[in-house]
C-alpha cells in the first residue's frame, strides 16, 4: 500500500491577488543571482558575529552564564544532571562542548557539587580550579554567536518565503543590527537557542500545512522535539501547532472531522518527538522520584506540614497537592508510589518543568518605573517593547501594520498560510507571556520579538518595488537611522534603550536586571579604575564574576543604615543599577546624587573622596 504525498486540499490563500502582489515583490528584485544572494546573506552574518566577538570579550559573564556552562560541561563530564534542572540541556551542552575539548579542570568532589548548589559550583569551576575563565566564556560564546547566525538564517529563510529574495534580505538585515539581539545573542543562555528552535519549527509546519507528506511529518516531529529540549517555553508550540493545523485543514476542506484527526496526527508527532528528544538529549536518563534531594525535601516538607496541623495555612494549590498525595487513600499511594518508586526515563526533564511552574507559581521580584513584585504586571513585556525596541524598528513597526491593514482590508488581498501561521503564533505568544508572573527581561518575549523583523523585510521588499519615490525615500531615510542606532550602541548592547525611551542613561528609570544590567561590565570597571589611578572602590554588585579574579579591588559600601553624608563616605562608590534600585532600600541615598560616570550602562560611579559631593540628582 503506497501514501499520497500531495495534499489533495488547495490552500485558498494562495489566489491570484495574492500571486500577483508576490510575483510584483520578486519581479523588481529578480536580478539577484543566487551567489550574489548568498554572499550577501554570508557578508551581514559575518558583520553580526564580529560584532558579537568584539563587544562580548569586553564583558564578564552575566548572571547565568556560569550557571549555564558550568551545568553543561558537568552534563558532557558526569552525565548527571543535579545542576540547573530548570532548563533543558540541549543549549547547555552545545556551549558547553568546545569548552569539555579543551579539557579544563571540573570540580566534581567539591562541596558544591555534591549539594547540588550550582552557583558555587559555577564559581569554583570558572574562577578557584585553575581554569582561564575568560577562555572559557569565550569558547562557550563562540557557539551562541554561531546559533545567532543560525537564527538569522532563518529570518532571511522566513523573510524569503513571505516575500521573495529582498524580503529575506531586508528582514536578515534588521535582525543583523538589532542591539538586543546582538546583546543577548552572544551569552551562553537559551533565550536565542529557543527562539531560532520556535521559527524552525514554525517554517517545518508551515510546509507541512502547504502541502502535507509524511516526509514533512516526520521532520516536524523531530525538530519540534529539539525545539522542547532548549526552553521550556516551547511547550506553547504544542498548541500553535494544534490550532493552526486544525483551523487550516478546516478552512480548506470544511470537514471538521478531517481537521481534528489531523490536528491529533500532528500532536502525536509532535509529542513523540519530545520523547526521543528528552531520552536523547538526557543520554538514557532513567531515574525513580524518590532518590532525588528535591523530591525528598518536598516530601519531608509534607511531613513537616501535616505534622503541625498547618495544611489550612497553606496556598490552596498546595493543600490540593498534600491531599493527593495522602498515603491514606489509594489515590494518595498510587501517586506516591509513581512519584517516588517508579523509574521515569527523562526525569529530569519533567522535574524541570515542575521547577518552572514552582517558579512560576511564587512569582519572582521584578522591577518596573520604580514598582516592585513578586508576580509581574500584564503589560510589563508591550511596556519593555516600547522602550528597548530601537526607534526605526518601532517606527517601521507601525507602517508595517498599517500596511498589512491596507493589504488585506482596502486591496482585499489574502495572506499565505504561512503568513498567517508566523503571525498569529507572534500575537499568541505575546499574549500568553503576558500572563506570566516572571518579568525578567525582553529576552523572554525574543520568539514574538523576531517576527518584526521578518515583517519588516516583507514591507521594505514590497515598498522598494511597488511605492512612490517619497516614500522609497521616507524607507530609505529610516533604514538609516537604524543603521547609525546600531553602530552608535555598540559595544554595550546589553543597556541599549531606544531614543524615544530616552536612551541609555534613562534607561534604569523603567526596567533593570537583564535589560541593562546583568553584570556585565567589570572588565571596564577595571579599566575605568586603572585609567583614574582609582586603587580601591566602595562597591555592590549586581553579577557573579568574581571580583578579586578580575583584579578589583574593594571595601564596604554604605546602607541607609550607616552614616552617609560625604565626609563619612571617602571613597569612589560603584554600584551596579539594580543593586541601586533594590528593593530594601539599601542604596536609595545615592539616587540623590548624579553619577560622576556610567560604566557600559550598567554601573554608576559617585566619587565622595575627601569629603567631595557629586552633583544633585536631576
Amino acid at each position: 500500500m503506497t501514501h499520497a504525498t500531495a495534499n489533495p486540499m488547495p490552500d485558498p490563500s494562495t489566489g491570484q491577488r495574492s500571486r500577483d502582489f508576490q510575483s510584483g515583490v520578486r519581479d523588481r528584485w529578480i536580478h539577484i543571482r543566487p551567489w550574489v544572494r548568498r554572499t550577501i546573506v554570508a557578508g551581514v552574518l559575518c558583520v553580526m558575529a564580529t560584532l558579537q566577538i568584539t563587544s562580548m570579550r569586553e564583558e564578564v559573564q552575566t548572571v547565568d552564564e556560569g550557571v549555564h556552562l558550568a551545568a553543561g560541561v558537568s552534563y558532557w563530564k558526569t552525565r548527571d544532571f543535579r545542576l540547573n534542572e530548570e532548563h533543558p540541556p540541549l543549549i547547555k551542552l552545545l556551549a558547553a562542548l568546545p569548552v569539555v575539548l579543551s579539557s579544563p579542570e571540573v570540580p566534581i568532589n567539591s562541596p558544591a557539587w555534591n549539594e547540588g548548589n550550582q552557583w558555587a559550583f559555577a564559581r569554583e569551576f570558572l574562577y578557584h580550579s585553575g581554569n582561564d575563565a575568560d577562555h572559557v566564556l569565550f569558547l562557550g560564546r563562540l557557539v551562541m554567536v554561531a546559533l545567532s547566525a543560525g537564527l538569522g538564517l532563518m529570518v532571511y529563510l522566513w523573510g524569503r518565503k513571505l516575500a521573495g529574495d529582498a524580503g529575506g534580505l531586508f528582514a536578515l538585515g534588521w535582525f543583523a543590527l538589532d542591539p538586543n539581539f546582538l546583546a543577548h545573542g552572544r551569552y551562553v543562555t537559551t533565550d536565542v537557542g529557543v527562539t531560532l528552535a520556535y521559527l524552525a519549527t514554525l517554517y517545518v509546519l508551515a510546509r507541512l500545512l502547504e502541502r502535507w507528506s509524511w516526509q514533512t511529518l516526520a521532520t516536524f516531529g523531530v525538530v519540534f522535539g529539539l525545539a522542547q529540549m532548549t526552553k521550556y517555553s516551547a511547550a506553547f508550540l504544542l498548541l500553535i501547532a494544534i490550532a493552526a493545523t486544525g483551523a487550516t485543514v478546516w478552512r480548506r476542506s470544511g470537514n471538521f472531522r478531517t481537521a481534528l484527526k489531523r490536528a491529533g496526527v500532528v500532536a502525536a508527532v509532535a509529542v513523540g518527538g519530545t520523547v526521543l528528544a528528552a531520552f536523547t538529549c538526557y543520554f538514557g536518563q532513567v531515574k525513580a522520584g524518590g532518590s532525588d534531594p528535591w523530591v525528598q525535601a518536598l516530601v519531608a516538607e509534607r511531613e513537616r506540614v501535616t505534622a503541625d496541623a498547618r495544611v489550612a495555612d497553606q496556598p490552596p494549590a498546595v493543600q490540593r497537592i498534600i491531599k493527593a498525595t495522602d498515603p491514606a487513600t489509594g489515590l494518595g499511594r498510587a501517586v506516591r508510589s509513581f512519584l517516588l518508586d517508579t523509574p521515569i526515563p527523562a526525569f529530569s526533564y519533567l522535574k524541570g518543568f515542575a521547577l518552572v511552574i514552582n517558579h512560576e507559581y511564587w512569582g519572582h521580584l521584578a522591577y518596573l518605573n520604580g514598582m516592585y513584585s513578586n508576580f509581574g504586571w500584564w503589560w510589563y513585556f508591550p511596556f519593555a517593547l516600547l522602550v528597548k525596541l530601537p526607534a526605526a524598528t518601532l517606527t517601521i513597526t507601525v507602517i508595517s501594520i498599517a500596511a498589512l491593514i491596507r493589504t488585506r482590508v482596502v486591496q482585499g488581498q489574502r495572506f499565505s498560510t504561512a503568513a498567517h501561521l508566523v503571525g498569529w503564533s507572534a500575537l499568541a505568544y505575546m499574549l500568553w507571556s503576558m500572563s506570566s508572573s516572571l518579568n525578567l527581561g525582553i529576552r523572554h518575549i525574543f520568539p514574538a520579538y523576531v517576527v518584526l523583523f521578518i515583517v519588516a523585510g516583507a514591507l521594505y521588499a514590497s515598498t522598494f518595488a511597488r511605492a512612490s519615490r517619497s516614500f522609497q525615500v521616507l524607507m530609505g531615510t529610516i533604514g538609516a537611522a537604524y543603521i547609525l542606532t546600531s553602530w552608535l550602541a555598540y559595544p554595550t548592547y546589553t543597556s541599549y534603550f531606544s531614543e524615544f525611551a530616552g536612551g541609555t542613561p534613562r534607561g534604569s528609570r523603567y526596567l533593570v536586571d537583564s535589560n541593562v544590567d546583568w553584570g556585565q561590565d567589570l572588565k571596564r570597571l577595571r579599566t575605568y579604575m586603572a585609567e583614574r589611578n582609582i586603587s580601591h572602590v566602595c562597591m555592590s554588585y549586581f553579577g557573579q564574576a568574581d571580583l578579586v579574579y578580575y583584579g578589583v579591588d574593594y571595601r564596604y559600601l554604605p546602607t541607609r543604615t550607616d552614616p552617609h553624608e560625604p565626609m563619612d563616605v571617602n571613597c569612589v562608590v560603584a554600584i551596579s543599577i539594580t543593586s541601586q534600585l533594590s528593593r530594601d532600600g539599601a542604596y536609595w541615598w545615592l539616587n540623590d546624587y548624579e553619577p560622576d560616570a556610567r560604566i557600559g550602562g550598567s554601573i554608576n560611579v559617585f566619587d565622595f573622596r575627601n569629603g567631595r559631593a557629586p552633583a544633585p540628582a536631576r
